[in-house]
C-alpha cells in the first residue's frame, strides 16, 4: 500500500499534494517493510524530490481512493517487494499492492525484489512472475535497506538524467508514449555490434534487423542500448517483449498493446496497427520472438504497410522474411592466452563483465596477479558467453576466483538467484533447454550426434557423423541449427566453414544423445572418420597442400586425442592404430610424445591386439620403439626396433625399414663401429621409399655420428641436405631441429659468427611454432655458444633452463646428442666450479624458458 507523507487537504474534486516537485511514488506492504520505507523516503528526499507515501493513521478520505488519486498525481513508481501480497478489500480481486502497480503503466517503473524472502506468499510470487514477463518491466533485488536506498538514489538519478533531461520526444496521437526500460547494469563492449545495428537502423532503406546468437549471448542488452540512441530521432520507440508468448497468434495483440492501438472490431489486429502508424517515423523494438516465430510473415507484412517503420528483433533464430538484416552476436572477447599482467587481462570483455558483476556482489572484490590469472580462465572456460559470466561472478562473495576455476567443472548447470532474470535464464540448462525444446525431430537427432565433435566440425565430419541410419540431409538441417543460433559456422584453411557448438550447448547435446541410445555407434561413426582424415593427412604433410593439412589437423587435434582414447576404451587397437600411426611427424611437432607413448603401450596391451594386421601391428611396434628413444628408455627401445627391422626386411618395406635402422641405431653406443654403416643403410632405404621428409629425418642423426667422429665436414653436408628438403617440405618444426644442428655443427668448428646466425633462425621458428622440445636444444646450442665467447653464467644458466624444460616435457636428449651435452656442463663446472655451476643452474631453471631465450639470444648477440 501506499500514501502521503503530510495529510493533503480536502478539496472537492480532486485530491493534490502539498507540492509541484517531482514525486516519486513508493508502493510496498507497510509493517514488513517498515525499515525499507524509512531508507528509500531517505534517498528520495536526498534527491530533492518528493516521496508520495501511504501511512496508516487518521485520514480524510478512503485509502483506495488516496492511493489512487496520489499515484495518478505522481511522476514515478516506485515498488518494493518482500514476502507479504497485502491486504486484499472485500470487494476486490487483487490486493491494493497488486492494484497500485496496475495503476502505474504510464510511468516510468522502479521494481525491487527483496533477494532473501523465504516465505513469499504465492500471489506476490505470481506478481512479480508477471513483472518480469511485461513490457516495460524489469526487477532489482537488494538484500538490506541500505542497499536498496543507494540503489533507489541511483536509479533515479539515471532516470532523471535519461528520461526528464533528455530532449522531448512528440507524443503520437491516439498511441502510448514511447518507453523503454532502463537497464540497471553498464552494456560491456559490444562497440562493434552497437555501431552496426545504428547504422543499419539510420538508413531509410533498411526495415528490419535481427540481433541473433544464443541464449545468454546479450541481444536484449544491446538491442536496448541502440533503442535508447534512437529515441531522439523517432517519433516514437517501443518495446514489444514476448518472452511470455507461446502462442504465434498473441504476438499482433502484444505489439498493438505494446504501441497502444485498442483491439476493436473484426479486422486484422496489425491492419489496426498499421493504419496508426502509417506516415510515422518510428521504431519496434520486438525481444524475444524465437518461440513464436511462426509470427514473422505477420510482421513482414506490418513492414510492407508502413513504410516509415522498423523492427530490431532479438531472437535465437532468424525471421528468414524478405529484407532482414541480420547481426549474430558471438561472445565477449577473452583475455589473451600467456598474459599475467592484472591490467591486460582487465581490458579484456569478458573480464570486464566478470569484475562488474563480482562487484555488485562484493563492492570491496579487487583482482592481484593471481586472482587476474584466475578470473581469466574462468572466462576462458566459460568461453565469454555474458550470461555464463554473469552467474559465476555473482558467486565470489562466498567463492574467490581461484577456487570458482576449481569447481567450475560444468557450466551448465550454473545458476543465480537474481529475481529480475526470466525463468529461461536462472540456469545455463534452462537457457539452452528452451532452445532445444524450439527443434524438430531431425535438428535434435544432429545436435545430438555433433556433440561428439569437441572441436567443431567440417561438414565432410558432420556428414558422417549426423547422418545415421535414417539418412538425414546433414547440409539443410545443419543450416538449421545455425538459423537457431545453436551451431556457429567459422572460416577455416580456403574458406571452409568449422561448425562449432558453445561448450554448455555441446554439454546439453551430449545429454540428448546418450538419452538417444545413439552415443557409441555415433562415437564410432565419428573415430572412422577421423582414421580417414588422419590417414589422408599423413600424406599431405608432405605434399604442396601441407598448409591445408596443418591448419586441419589444429583444429581436429582435440578430437583426435579423444577418438583415440575412446578407441582404447572400446578395445578397438586397430582403429587406435589407424587413428595415430599416420600423424607420428604430427605429434612430435606439438610435442605429444609423452601421451601418444602412454596412448601406445596402452593399445598394445588391448585384447584386440592380438588381431591385428600385419602392418598394423608393426607400425605399433615401431612407434612404442621410438617413443621410448624420447623419452631416454633406449635399453626398452632396443629389442622392439630390432624386430621392427625384422619384419620390415620379411615385407620388404623400405618405409618401415628405414624408420626401424634410424631407431635401431639411436640406440647403440655412439662409438659403435655399426653405427654409420646402419645410419647410411637407413637414409638409403628411406630414399627408395621416395619420402622426403623421412629421408630429412634420417639425416639428422647421420650427420650427428659424423660430428661425434670429429667430421665436421660430412656433419654439414648431411644437415645442409635435410635442411634443404625440410624447406622444400615446408615443416618449419623440421627447419627448426636442423638449424640447431647446423649451429651445433659450426658450435664444433668454432666458427661463433655461423653459429649465432643459426641458433638465432632457429629461435624465430621454435617461437613460432611454440616448440618447447626444440626450445631446449637451442638454449643448449646458446650455451655452447655463451662459453665459447667467455660468458660461463649464461651458460650455466642457460643449460639449467634447457634440463628443466625438460624435465617438464618428461623427454630426454636425443642419444647422439647426450655426450655433447654433457661434455657441455664438464666445461661450464670446469670454468665456474661447483660452487657457482650449481648456483647459476638452478637460477636458470627457474627462469620462464621464452625469457630465457630472449636473455640467452641478447648475451650471445655481440662477442665478449
Amino acid at each position: 500500500m501506499a500514501g502521503a507523507e503530510t495529510e493533503l487537504a480536502d478539496a472537492p474534486g480532486i485530491i493534490a499534494t502539498p507540492d509541484r516537485r517531482l514525486r516519486v511514488f513508493v508502493s510496498s506492504t507497510l509493517e514488513e517493510l517498515a525499515a525499507e520505507r524509512v531508507a528509500v523516503r531517505a534517498a528520495i528526499g536526498r534527491l530533492r524530490l518528493t516521496p508520495v507515501m501511504f501511512e496508516l493513521g487518521s485520514r480524510a478520505h478512503p485509502p483506495r481512493e488516496l492511493y489512487r488519486a496520489y499515484l495518478e498525481q505522481s511522476d514515478v513508481f516506485v515498488g518494493i517487494y518482500g514476502e507479504r501480497y497485502g491486504w486484499t478489500a472485500p470487494d476486490m480481486g487483487i490486493s491494493g499492492l497488486e492494484d497500485e502497480y496496475e495503476l502505474s503503466t504510464d510511468k516510468p517503473r522502479l521494481l525491487y525484489v527483496k533477494r532473501t524472502a523465504p516465505q513469499r506468499e504465492p500471489r506476490l510470487d505470481d506478481l512479480i512472475v508477471r513483472m518480469q514477463a511485461e513490457s516495460g518491466s524489469s526487477t532489482t533485488p537488494y538484500d538490506d535497506p541500505g542497499e536498496l536506498a543507494d540503489r533507489v538514489a541511483d536509479d533515479l538519478a539515471v532516470l532523471l538524467t535519461e528520461r526528464f533531461t533528455r530532449p522531448a520526444v512528440p507524443t503520437l496521437p491516439g498511441l502510448s508514449p514511447g518507453w523503454l526500460p532502463t537497464p540497471t547494469t553498464p552494456l560491456v563492449d559490444r562497440r562493434t555490434e552497437l555501431a552496426l545495428v545504428l547504422r543499419l537502423l539510420r538508413d531509410p532503406a533498411v526495415r528490419l534487423v535481427t540481433l541473433s546468437g544464443p541464449g545468454g549471448i546479450g541481444k536484449t542488452r544491446l538491442a536496448l542500448a541502440a533503442a535508447q540512441e534512437l529515441v531522439p530521432e523517432r517519433d516514437a520507440v517501443w518495446l514489444a517483449d514476448l518472452q511470455s508468448l507461446r502462442d504465434p497468434g498473441d504476438v499482433p495483440g502484444a505489439i498493438a498493446a505494446a504501441v497502444g492501438v485498442s483491439v476493436e472490431g473484426r479486422r486484422p489486429v496489425l491492419d489496426l496497427v498499421a493504419d496508426r502508424l502509417t506516415g510515422k517515423r518510428v521504431l519496434i523494438l520486438v525481444d524475444n520472438l524465437e518461440q513464436v516465430l511462426d509470427a514473422a510473415p505477420e510482421l513482414g507484412r506490418l513492414l510492407s504497410r508502413c513504410p516509415d517503420t522498423q523492427l530490431l528483433v532479438t531472437s535465437r533464430r532468424l525471421l528468414r522474411v524478405r529484407g532482414e538484416h541480420d547481426v549474430p552476436l558471438g561472445p565477449l572477447g577473452l583475455p589473451r592466452t600467456g598474459k599475467t599482467d592484472p591490467g591486460t587481462i582487465a581490458d579484456a570483455p569478458a573480464v570486464q563483465l566478470f569484475l562488474d558483476r563480482a562487484r555488485e556482489a562484493d563492492p570491496d572484490f579487487t583482482v592481484d596477479g593471481a586472482s587476474a590469472t584466475a578470473v581469466a580462465e574462468v572466462v576462458r572456460r566459460l568461453e565469454g558467453l555474458p550470461l555464463a559470466i554473469e552467474l559465476v561472478a555473482a558467486r565470489v562473495r562466498t567463492l574467490p576466483p581461484a577456487v570458482l576455476l576449481r569447481r567450475l567443472t560444468s557450466g551448465l548447470d550454473l545458476g543465480g538467484r537474481g529475481m529480475d532474470m526470466p525463468d529461461r535464464q536462472r540456469t545455463l540448462r534452462a537457457t539452452v533447454a528452451w532452445s532445444h525444446d524450439l527443434l524438430d525431430e531431425d535438428e535434435r537427432a544432429l545436435l545430438a550426434r555433433l556433440s561428439v565433435c569437441y572441436g567443431g566440425a567440417t561438414l565432410d565430419t558432420a556428414e558422417a557423423v549426423g547422418a545415421g541410419d535414417e539418412g538425414l540431409d546433414v547440409p539443410e538441417v545443419l543450416s538449421s541449427l545455425v538459423a537457431h543460433s545453436l551451431v556457429s559456422p567459422t572460416d577455416t584453411c580456403e574458406g571452409e566453414p568449422r561448425f562449432r557448438m558453445l561448450e554448455v550447448v555441446r554439454t546439453f547435446a551430449a545429454e540428448r544423445l546418450r538419452e538417444r541410445g545413439e552415443e557409441e555407434a555415433t562415437r564410432e561413426r565419428w573415430a572412422d572418420h577421423l582414421a580417414t582424415i588422419s590417414a589422408a593427412a599423413g600424406v599431405g604433410l608432405s605434399g604442396p597442400d601441407r598448409p591445408v593439412w596443418e591448419a586441419r589437423l589444429e583444429a581436429e587435434t582435440t578430437d583426435l586425442e579423444e577418438a583415440v582414447r575412446w578407441a582404447v576404451a572400446a578395445d578397438r587397437a586397430e582403429l587406435a592404430v589407424a587413428l595415430t600411426a599416420p600423424l607420428a611427424r604430427w605429434w612430435w611437432a606439438r610435442g605429444m610424445l609423452v601421451p601418444m607413448a602412454e596412448i601406445a603401450d596402452a593399445t598394445a596391451a588391448l585384447p584386440s591386439a592380438a588381431a591385428l594386421a600385419p602392418g598394423a601391428a608393426d607400425l605399433l611396434r615401431w612407434a612404442r620403439g621410438t617413443m621410448r628413444i624420447a623419452l631416454g628408455r633406449t635399453a626398452e627401445a632396443a629389442p622392439l626396433l630390432s624386430a621392427v627391422v625384422d619384419r620390415a626386411r620379411e615385407r620388404g618395406d623400405p618405409w618401415l625399414l628405414g624408420h626401424g635402422l634410424v631407431g635401431l641405431a639411436m640406440t647403440r653406443s655412439p662409438d659403435d663401429p655399426e653405427l654409420p654403416g646402419l645410419f647410411e643403410a637407413a637414409v638409403e632405404a628411406l630414399r627408395r621409399s621416395g619420402d622426403d621428409w623421412s629421408i630429412a629425418f634420417a639425416l639428422v642423426p647421420h650427420g650427428d655420428v659424423a660430428l661425434l667422429a670429429g667430421d665436421v665436414p660430412a656433419a654439414l653436408r648431411a644437415h645442409e641436405e635435410s635442411l634443404a628438403l625440410a624447406r622444400g617440405i615446408g615443416d618449419d618444426h623440421l627447419v627448426a631441429t636442423l638449424l640447431d644442428q647446423l649451429g651445433l655443427d659450426a658450435l664444433m668448428a668454432a666458427d661463433a659468427t655461423t653459429a649465432r646466425e643459426r641458433l638465432t633462425e632457429a629461435a624465430r621458428h621454435h617461437r613460432a611454432i611454440g616448440d618447447q622440445e626444440g626450445l631446449a636444444n637451442c638454449l643448449n646450442g646458446l650455451a655452447g655458444l655463451a662459453l665459447l665467447q667467455g660468458d660461463a653464467l649464461t651458460a650455466a644458466r642457460l643449460c639449467g633452463t634447457a634440463d628443466a624444460l625438460r624435465t617438464k616435457l618428461g623427454v630426454a636428449v636425443w642419444p647422439l646428442l647426450q655426450s655433447l651435452v654433457t661434455g657441455l656442463a664438464d666445461g661450464i663446472r670446469a670454468t665456474l666450479g661447483d660452487q657457482d655451476h650449481r648456483r647459476e643452474w638452478a637460477a636458470g631453471a627457474a627462469l620462464d624458458p621464452w625469457e630465457a631465450l630472449d636473455s640467452g639470444l641478447a648475451a650471445v648477440s655481440v662477442p665478449a
